[in-house]
């Protein structure tokens, strides 16, 4: 496989866990009140929003 089809997969694949952690954090809010789980939560939340960042820019030259 070309190293842009393993580069492309790979991102996909990172995208696709980003969404499932993005799915457990919004299961788990609604059950949470425990404010450990709330700093959990925070830090789930902000690590999808750097992690969507970081592949958006890897990513600006693959799809042109």
């Amino acid at each position: 496989m070309p190293p842009m089809a393993i580069s492309e997969e790979l991102t996909q694949l990172v995208y696709e866990l980003l969404d499932a952690h993005e799915d457990t954090a919004r299961l788990v809010a609604d059950a949470a009140s425990d404010s450990l789980w709330a700093v959990h939560l925070g830090y789930l939340r902000d690590l999808q929003r750097i992690g969507r960042e970081a592949l958006g820019r890897a990513s600006v030259g693959w799809r042109g």
